[in-house]
Parts: structure tokens; sequence; C-alpha cells
């Protein structure tokens, strides 16, 4: 019986009494205010029954499918109401108070029997309204559940899926059969304590939130914020609901931001430690030239200005190379070696090219040109007289090296040549391997120092190679 669906403003009685005389004058009795059924053929079948008299032979003779018709009313509520005899409610055992709602002694006053229907039919009224509102209601959560765009899933209190909407299997890649009834830790979510933190917290009555990261395929990565909240029904189960809202980008973003502010830090820090030294030589020699007129003052302060000039733009190179690159292009990695070296003044450096004229990498064409150029530039100073740099590919495809032959640089010290204003050369800014950092960063690309063949400086830039 489908409780859904009753007209409970016409309710309708189901008179199980056995003795013919005692129910033809109990459905007099009732029948102006109601719809009189006596189960006839099969007290059971439709149309269905919104409360049941019965006495306590049919009781014998129905109990077991009074229950069963109970148990499949619920939520709703179906009453039945057992007219005893002499009988007191006392005598009779929880099993009959499984299925029997109230019990009447026999002689019943009309005035007593209308008030116990009215309260039974009163009581199943609200349940029915109660349970098409929830029925109404689950509709609605199932339409937004499986509608949504974010992936959304509900777990038991021991972590179990029991569903997951479509946007979830979507985008995490797994079938909903494949998932149903699957612990929640055993997807491979980052970090997994992050997602039992918030997933498995159904003592806990208040929403939650986390972020978690699930590794896609080819070494992408979803970043997605999990907001969780209890969901409850009828009893006392209750689950956890979790909504994955992918924040991929804004977590890139805020990567990014903080590694601005990082930059503009050390650009700050910088600027204030390196400018101060030349600044200082041109400010003495500035008050010599005042109290003597020597001329000789006059070209240590142009050359401190030249210097301070020179460390002000490798300053703003450095200050935007770290960005992120947002729209490379596909180059030709031999014409940006060329064009790299003729910006250089090479004296009497010699350049190998070991590339392959199909070698295509992706990347900012002006940024690559300036990372070439700081490699090409910081062999020239530090190789001596006569120097070789050679550029070629990496063994495995995956990106290309620039070498030399000169004096190379100590292990000890490869970390910190790539330090804004670290330098040991005389006439150094100490820029150019920090700006080459910064532009491989902002390609998202790796960068390896080591030593070459010959005992030089070998700088491995792995990036993507077509």
């Amino acid at each position: 019986m489908d409780s859904q669906n009753i007209d409970i403003q016409s309710p309708s009685l189901l008179l199980l009494i056995q003795s013919d005389r005692n129910r033809e004058l109990l459905a007099d009795q009732l029948s102006d205010e109601f719809d009189i059924q006596t189960g006839a053929d099969d007290p059971f079948g439709e149309p269905g029954f919104d409360l049941c008299l019965l006495d306590p032979p049919s009781l014998t003779e129905y109990q077991d499918r009074l229950r069963e018709t109970k148990t499949a009313a619920e939520p709703a509520f179906l009453p039945n109401l057992l007219l005893a005899g002499q009988r007191s409610p006392d005598e009779f055992s929880e099993e009959v108070w499984d299925v029997v709602d109230e019990v009447l002694q026999r002689p019943v006053a009309k005035s007593e029997l209308d008030v116990r229907i009215e309260n039974l039919l009163r009581r199943r009224r609200l349940s029915v309204e109660l349970a098409s509102q929830k029925k109404q209601s689950d509709e609605r959560f199932e339409a937004l559940f499986q509608s949504t765009p974010d992936p959304v899933v509900v777990v038991t209190p021991d972590g179990t899926i029991t569903e997951a909407n479509e946007a979830f299997t979507q985008i995490f890649g797994i079938e909903s059969e494949e998932l149903r009834n699957r612990p929640i830790t055993e997807l491979d979510l980052s970090p997994p304590e992050a997602v039992e933190r918030v997933l498995l917290r159904i003592d806990d009555d208040d929403p939650s939130s986390t972020t978690v990261e699930w590794d896609l395929d080819e070494g992408a990565s979803l970043v997605t914020e999990v907001n969780t909240d209890i969901v409850t029904g009828f009893g006392d189960a209750a689950e956890r609901i979790g909504i994955f809202r992918d924040i991929t980008e804004r977590a890139e973003r805020e990567r990014e931001l903080k590694h601005q502010n990082n930059r503009l830090e050390e650009f700050a820090n910088t600027v204030a430690h390196d400018l101060r030294n030349p600044l200082s030589i041109a400010q003495g020699r500035l008050k010599f030239a005042q109290e003597t007129g020597d001329d000789e003052h006059f070209e240590e302060i142009r050359s401190a200005h030249d210097r301070m000039e020179q460390m002000i733009e490798e300053l703003l190179s450095l200050a935007k190379q770290g960005q992120a690159v947002l729209d490379p292009d596909e180059l030709l990695l031999e014409d940006a070696v060329e064009q790299a070296w003729s910006h250089v003044e090479t004296t009497n450096a010699t350049l190998e090219i070991d590339i392959e004229d199909s070698c295509i990498i992706t990347a900012d064409e002006g940024r690559l040109q300036e990372l070439l150029e700081n490699l090409f530039r910081n062999a020239v100073e530090h190789g001596g007289d006569t120097l070789t740099v050679q550029i070629g590919c990496l063994p495995d495809g995956t990106g290309f090296y620039v070498e030399d032959d000169g004096p190379g640089i100590p292990p000890e010290k490869r970390s910190d040549v790539v330090q804004a204003g670290f330098t040991d050369a005389e006439d150094g800014t100490g820029f150019g391997l920090s700006i080459v950092k910064q532009i491989v960063e902002g390609h998202d690309w790796q960068l390896d120092i080591t030593e070459s063949g010959e005992g030089g400086a070998r700088f491995e830039i792995a990036t993507v190679q077509r």
C-alpha cells in the first residue's frame, strides 16, 4: 500500500471482526463518517485503509499480515485498534503491542470510540503529511545532488561511500558502481588524514572543510576544497556529505602570489644591500673631488654610476622574470641560441651547437633568449681568455644543457650562485644566474648545476621537448 497516495480527508476503516452481528453494528455506527471495509475477500488488498479495528480472534489470524502491512506503510503511521473484550491492556504481550497501537475494552461507549479513532487518524494524517514532505524533499535533494557541477559524496560513520553524484564519477574517473560500498580512504586523496578528519567526524555536528589533492593523468593534479556536514534521516542513522569544489586555479594563483611576494621581498633586500656599496663609493669620491678637484675622482664616480645603472636594469629584469608563463610559444631552440649568442660580448669564446634542426620547445621567446644570454655571459665572464661553450639536448630528450670548459663551480657553491646578489667576480652584479633561476621557475622547469666533461660548469634545464 502506497501511503503517499492516500486521501486522509476521507479516511477508510477496515473492520476485522469475527462476529457478523458485531461487525454489522459497528459498521452501521461508523458508516456516516468513514468509508467502511469489511475484508470479505482479501482484507489487505486494494484499496488500502487508514485504520484497522479488530477483535482478538482476528488478531490471532492476521497478526503476521498486520505486521507486514504496518511495516510496508512506514515511514507513515498505520494504526491498529484492538477491541479486547474484558481483557486488560496490561495482559497483552510485547509481540501484540508490536502490531496493536491502542486497546479498548468492551463494552465501548461510542463517544470513547470516536475519540480513540480520531486521535489515531490525526496521528496518521500528520505522519502521511510528513512522509509526503520527506519524499518531496528527497526528490529535490536527489535532483540537486545529481545536477550540481561539484563532485558530491555521502559516507557512513565508518567511511563507506553510499552515494556519489555524476560529477564525482566523471571528475575522479570512477564508475558509481565501483564507488558504492567502498571506503572513502581507498581513494588516492592527499593528504589522507585531511579526508578522514572532515568526512569521518560523525560525532561532530559542526560543518567542516579542508583542502585535498587528487592526482590526475599525465602528472596533473586536481586541488579541491572539501566542505562537509551531517545528513540525518528517520531514526538514528547519520551520514556525512562531502562537496568537492575545484579550486585548482585559485590554489595556483595563491602559490604564484606567495612566490611573487617572496620575490618582491628578495628584490627589496637586494636593492637595499647591493646598491649601497657603489652609492657609498660615489658619495665618497664626490667629497674628495669637491676637496681636491682631481679628475680621477670623477672617473670613479662615473664608474660607480654605471655599475648602479647596470644593477638597476638587472634588478628590474629579476623582478619580472619569475612570473608564471601563461601564453608560451613553440620555438626552434637553435634559432633562440644563435640570436642570444649574437647579443653577448663573447671576446675569444667559441660556441658549439649540438641541437637537431627540429628541436622545438614551448617557452616565452623573450625570456628564453634572456636565459640563454645570461648563461652565455656567465660562462664568458668566468671562463678565462679562451673558452668553448656548448649547448645541446639532454640525453633523455627532456630539455637542454649549456656547458663550458672553464674553471667550473665548486659543489658547495652551486646552490649559492643562483641567489640574487651572489658573485665572486670583481665587476659582477650577482644577478645573472638568479635571473636564469627565475625564468626557469616561471616556465615550471627545473635547473640542475653540475660539472661538464672538461671540468667546467654545466647547466641542465629540464623542460618539455617535442
